[in-house]
C-alpha cells in the first residue's frame, strides 16, 4: 500500500470508528447534535474510501477487485454508497448509521490484517467476466449487509425505536422495516445469482470448466440457496418477522464467510491476485 493509500484507508477506518462511538454516546446522553455529526463522519469516510479506490485503480491499472483486501474494501464502499443514497435521498433512515458504521468498521479492521499491496493482473485474470463477477459479488454482499442492518434495527424493538426519535427524528416506520429488509434481500439475491453465473462463465474461459466444486463456489452457492429459502419461507409460509430478521443477519455472516473467510480454512483455487 502506498503512503497516499494508507492515509485515506486509516482516515476512513478512524472516521467509521468515531461514527459508531459517537452514535452510541448520542443515544446514551440524548445529544441530537452528536448524532448528526456521526452521519457526516460516515459521509466523509465514504469520500475517503472513494479516493482510496481511485488511487488504487490508477496505480494497478485495474478496478480494485482483485486481492482479498480490495474485495473487502469494495464491499464496504458499496455498503456506504447504499447508506448515502438511503439517508440523502429518502431522508428517513438516519438510525441506520449505527449498524452500518459498526459493520463497516469491523470489516475495515479485518481488512487491515490482510496483505494490502496491489498486484498486476495475471493473464488468467485479464477477462471482462472477472470484473462483472467481482462487482456483483461485492455489491451483492453490500446489499445483504444493509438488509442485516435493517434487521438489527428491527430487533431492537418498537418501544426502543420510538424512544430514539428525539435523537434521530428521521426514523423509518417500525412495521415497515421487515419489508425493507426483504427488498434488500431480494436485491442481493439477484446480484449474488448473477455473481455465480458470471463466475462460471469466467471459470470456463480461464480453466475450461464452468464448475469445479471449489470451496468458495460451494459456500457461495450455499449462501444463495439459504437466501432462496429465506425468500420462499417469508413469502409462502409467512414466518415471523423477528425470525426472518434474525436469519437475515445469520445469512449475511455466511456470505462474509463465503466471500472472504473460506480461504482461512480450505484450500481454494480462488487465490485473490
Amino acid at each position: 500500500m502506498t503512503f497516499s493509500e494508507s492515509i485515506f484507508f486509516w482516515m476512513a477506518a478512524v472516521l467509521l470508528a468515531l461514527a459508531f462511538l459517537g452514535s452510541l454516546l448520542s443515544l446514551i446522553f440524548k445529544k441530537t447534535g452528536i448524532f448528526k455529526i456521526t452521519q457526516e463522519l460516515v459521509f466523509v469516510a465514504f469520500g475517503a474510501l472513494t479516493i482510496l479506490g481511485a488511487i488504487r485503480w490508477t496505480g494497478t491499472a485495474h478496478p480494485p477487485f482483485v486481492t482479498l483486501f480490495e474485495s473487502m474494501l469494495t464491499a464496504i464502499w458499496f455498503t456506504l454508497f447504499i447508506y448515502v443514497i438511503l439517508t440523502r435521498w429518502f431522508k428517513r433512515f438516519d438510525i441506520l448509521v449505527i449498524p452500518v458504521s459498526l459493520f463497516s468498521f469491523l470489516m475495515m479492521g479485518w481488512s487491515s490484517s490482510l496483505p494490502m499491496e496491489g498486484s498486476p493482473l495475471s493473464q488468467t485474470l485479464t477477462n471482462t467476466w472477472l470484473f462483472i463477477h467481482a462487482s456483483f459479488a461485492t455489491s451483492g454482499a453490500a446489499s445483504f449487509l444493509i438488509a442485516a442492518s435493517f434487521s438489527a434495527i428491527y430487533l431492537l424493538g418498537q418501544e426502543k425505536l420510538v424512544s430514539l426519535k428525539k435523537i434521530a427524528p428521521k426514523m423509518p416506520d417500525y412495521q415497515s422495516l421487515p419489508k425493507t429488509t426483504f427488498n434488500f434481500v431480494i436485491f442481493g439475491f439477484i446480484l449474488w445469482g448473477v455473481m455465480i453465473v458470471s463466475g462460471s462463465i469466467w471459470a470456463h474461459a480461464a480453466w475450461g470448466r464452468y464448475w469445479a466444486w471449489d470451496p468458495i463456489e460451494v459456500w457461495s452457492l450455499i449462501s444463495w440457496l439459504l437466501y432462496a429459502l429465506l425468500v420462499h419461507t417469508r413469502m409462502a409460509f409467512k414466518i415471523s418477522r423477528k425470525f426472518f430478521c434474525s436469519l437475515t443477519i445469520f445469512a449475511a455472516l455466511l456470505v462474509a464467510f463465503a466471500l472472504w473467510g473460506v480461504g482461512y480454512i480450505y484450500e481454494t483455487i480462488h487465490s485473490y491476485g
